[in-house]
């Protein structure tokens, strides 16, 4: 099959009787520098050497504003450490320029860095997983898996410890979960902060932490007062003694947005708030907490939204789209950066389209 297609796509090429022609077939095909080349040898008495050099003029184009595209996108990816995203981008763009010596120097150095980075990184994370240091090799596969995402070690690197904190995180939240429905406050806590450790930010040892607190707040009003400390005396008046695990982790995503604003990033609270009310339409607080703190921020939505178009008007389309996401955070319905996102992704996506077409990355120069 693979030879009759080859046959046809040749057959229908030589039918394209003129250079023009055979340079339109191979540019619809994703060839574009086939396509030049054809253009290019279109002699100068011939009747479509005019119109041979209109295509060239705007294929030409058409390369130098992907060549800045893909530079830009390699400085975001550079600027955030993603170390072989932006070598994949400088030497996208270095292949529709090849005589661009200054890409291809900095491709190299680039390449050197991440090559000593990765060896030092996962030294670092396979003596951490080997000392059973769960929260430290965490943390350096973060680190890897951002420096290059494209190797495919990395896959059984990350299996092998998924399943290792899988198995400490679910055995640690059995064993709270069973002292909370005990009353055993104070053990449950320890188990419910040590899944913190394994995993900062787990909705559902958040979630019961933040039961416990509010039942520990409310303690010398409860008829159980003089019970034992750690313990309640009747178990309907257990904190969270009816809530459903979807409310418990909805509890524990609204803690996490607490946390967040208190930190000075509103977004990333937003981001917990929707996640709480996904969890559980019904949670209260995390639906006020999350108005307010987009009511906050909502005189920030117009400089997003002018940040991401200087970001867009220079060809970084990674830095105007975060711009353009954040303002929807604060404002889901903003027509402006809903269309400014839209028409942006389109580009990256056409972007990527061209990376993944086997032929328009052949240099016929």
């Amino acid at each position: 099959m693979k030879r009759l297609a080859a046959l046809l796509a040749a057959l229908v090429l030589v039918s394209c009787t003129t250079p023009l022609e055979r340079g339109e077939q191979l540019y619809r095909e994703g060839d574009r520098l086939g396509a030049l080349e054809v253009w290019r040898k279109v002699p100068p008495d011939s009747l479509q050497r005019e119109a041979a050099r209109k295509r060239i003029a705007e294929v030409e184009d058409e390369f130098h504003q992907l060549v800045v595209r893909y530079k830009q996108r390699a400085r975001y990816f550079e600027r955030k450490e993603r170390l072989a995203e932006s070598i994949l981008n400088y030497r996208l763009a270095a292949k529709l320029e090849p005589d661009d010596r200054e890409t291809m120097a900095h491709v190299q150095e680039l390449s050197r860095v991440l090559a000593t980075r990765k060896i030092a990184v996962h030294q670092a994370y396979k003596d951490a997983f080997a000392r059973g240091d769960l929260p430290e090799a965490r943390s350096q596969l973060i680190v890897l898996r951002q420096l290059d995402p494209f190797d495919p070690d990395l896959e059984t690197d990350q299996a092998e410890l998924e399943t290792a904190l899988r198995g400490e995180v679910d055995q640690r939240l059995a064993l709270g979960r069973r002292d909370f429905n005990a009353g055993r406050y104070a053990s449950a806590e320890r188990e419910f902060h040590s899944v913190l450790d394994l995993e900062p930010g787990n909705e559902s040892a958040q979630g019961y932490l933040s039961y416990i607190a509010s039942g520990r707040e409310e303690e010398p009003r409860s008829p159980g007062k003089g019970a034992p400390s750690g313990t309640v005396a009747h178990a309907t008046e257990r904190p969270g003694a009816n809530a459903t695990e979807a409310q418990i982790r909805a509890e524990g995503f609204y803690q996490n947005a607490l946390a967040a604003e208190q930190k000075g990033d509103g977004f990333a609270a937003i981001q917990q708030d929707l996640r709480a009310l996904e969890a559980d339409p019904h949670h209260a607080a995390a639906r006020k907490h999350l108005a307010a703190v987009r009511q906050r921020l909502s005189p920030e939505v117009d400089g997003l939204i002018e940040s991401g178009r200087t970001a867009f008007r220079e060809e970084d389309l990674q830095a105007a789209l975060d711009q353009w996401r954040r303002a929807l955070l604060v404002d889901p319905e903003n027509e402006r950066a809903l269309a400014y996102v839209a028409r942006t992704e389109k580009l990256l996506e056409n972007l990527e389209q061209l990376r993944a077409e086997p032929d328009g990355s052949k240099s016929h120069r």
